[in-house]
This record gives C-alpha cells, structure tokens and sequence, in this order.
C-alpha cells in the first residue's frame, strides 16, 4: 500500500439535527431543519486529508448493510482507498446524531459504534502502512487496537484524543504528536479544563512523554507546545460565517496529517490546518464545507502567531 497517510478510526451515518435552543433534562424540542450524512472521526479525517491533495488509506469496519455500502462507495468517491475497510456481518454500520445550535454553530454529538466496535488488532495484519509517512488515529475504535498501532507504526503518530478520556502512560510513549481540544486536553492530563490559551498552554506542558501537543479551542485558535524547544505558540483563528462546527477538529487533524506527511514543519501544516478548519465551518455537516488546499493556503497566510 502506497500512500501518505494511513487513517485507523471509524466510520458513521450521521443524522444532524439543527436547533434554536438547546433542550432541557424532560425537554422536547422542535428541530428547525435536518441533515443526513457520512461521518465517523476516521473517515471525516480521511477525506479532510484526500480533499487537501494527500493519498489517503482508511482501516477500519462497517456493517453488513446499505448505509455500509454507500459509506464505502463515498470514500472511494472522495479519493480515500477503502480496500483494508471490512465488512462486520451481523452488525449495523456506526451511526451518530450531531444537535447543531443555529445560534452560532456548537453542537453536541451521540454516536452508536456499531460495528466500529468490532475493528480490532488483527484488522492491522498485516501491517500495510511500512511506507505511510503518517499515521492517524482517534478513540472511536477500541482502545486496544489503538494501541496495537500506535506499537506498530514506524511513521509519525498522530493521536486525536477523541472521544475525550483518559489514556495510559504506555500509549502515550508512542505518540509524536497529540490533537486533543480542550476537553480532551483535561481528560488526558486529568487536569481543570483550560479556559484561557495560557492554561492550556500550561495543561499541554504537563504532557512530558509527548513531544508535540496541539490544543484546538475553537475560535480562540490552537496552542502549539513543544518540549524539544520547550517552550509553546498561539495561532489565532480567521473571523468566518460559522454555521456548523461538525467535524472542524476533524477537518484540522486530516489536513495536519498530510502537510506533515508532505514534510511542513509543525507550524506550518498547523496554520495550514486551522485555516482549513475555519473554512470547514461554512458548511453544514461533517464534510459539508471540506476547503482544498489552495483556499485554506489563502486563508493561511493571513493569520497570526504569537509566542507564549
């Protein structure tokens, strides 16, 4: 297998739900529109990563369904090599519900793993990616698989603490460079969760065994720290008509992931990234906005960066 970026994570049918307000505990409320689409953390950061030019190969499982299927001819759609993706018989594919406020964009996500629950160490044999110059991973595939490639690969590892918990020591030795947001940043560290760029700055810090940490917060921008120069950077974030934040830090971790392949150094493939996941927002959906390279390296020479 020949590519760039080796992505090991999920894959969804999401159904995105647009609301004026939040509900209550014993709330209903009514959605103002909705949205049906493809998702999954993995499969949002490959085609982030395919869509800014990189060659792209995705492992993981689907269910033995039409929603399988479809997820399937739409990666290989958007340039994503699908051949190490198997079929879960018995199981439905990965399903998730995203709750968008028309207020400003936030949302919150409920995922069903399906058969994203399924995708374990053998799915790596053999270890395809001796070539891959990154590889990918996320926290919506079973943690023991997730080590079991973190172990394996010879590339740089890029880990997206994502769903936030807490990770082991061990795995940790093997990440080069860490992308969690502020919640996951805390629940990694198993510190406060950081309100300002400083504390998150100070937060990553903590992280000795990693060498590169990169905090996303959202419009605030992302906190770059890193423990060879010891020392962190702050890029801010480009004003833009957010409607939807759906899949923005997926969007970041794909693009960083195949600049970094391509040889750009830390900053560069983050500005490059936070640019592209600004613009990502523009849109509705996980992938409703994903930006080529060309428009996110416009948007990229325009946004600032200060030490810290």
């Amino acid at each position: 297998m020949s590519v760039e970026v080796v992505v090991v994570g999920s894959l969804n049918a999401d159904r995105t739900l647009y609301v004026h307000e939040w509900p209550g505990p014993g709330e209903t409320v009514m959605a103002a529109d909705s949205l049906a689409g493809f998702g999954g953390k993995g499969a949002n950061q490959a085609v982030a990563a395919a869509k800014a030019g990189g060659s792209v190969a995705m492992i993981g499982r689907v269910g033995d369904d039409s929603i399988g299927r479809e997820m399937l001819a739409d990666l290989r759609q958007q340039g994503v090599d699908v051949s190490r993706v198997r079929t879960q018989a018995g199981s439905p594919s990965g399903s998730a519900t995203v709750v968008v406020s028309l207020a400003g964009g936030d949302n919150f996500i409920i995922v069903d793993p399906g058969a994203n629950a399924a995708v374990e160490p053998k799915d790596l044999d053999p270890w395809p990616v001796a070539g891959a110059a990154v590889v990918l991973l996320q926290l919506e595939v079973p943690i023991e698989t997730v080590a079991s490639a973190a172990q394996r690969s010879s590339a740089l590892l890029v880990l997206n603490p994502a769903p936030a918990r807490h990770l082991s020591a061990d795995l940790l030795r093997h990440v080069d460079v860490l992308i969690p947001n502020a919640r996951e940043l805390a629940a990694v560290t198993g510190g406060p969760l950081p309100s300002s760029i400083e504390e998150a700055a100070s937060l990553a810090g903590s992280l000795t065994d990693v060498p590169v940490v990169i905090v996303t917060m959202g419009a605030a921008g992302v906190v770059i720290r890193s423990r060879e120069r010891g020392r962190s950077t702050h890029i801010v974030a480009p004003r833009v008509a957010t409607v939807d934040t759906t899949g923005a830090g997926d969007c970041f971790c794909g693009v960083f992931a195949v600049e970094s392949a391509r040889g750009a150094t830390v900053e560069e493939a983050t500005r490059l990234a936070v640019a592209a996941a600004s613009l990502s927002t523009m849109g509705h959906g996980a992938r409703g906005a994903l930006p080529t390279r060309d428009a996110a390296a416009k948007l990229a020479m325009q946004l600032g960066q200060f030490p810290l």
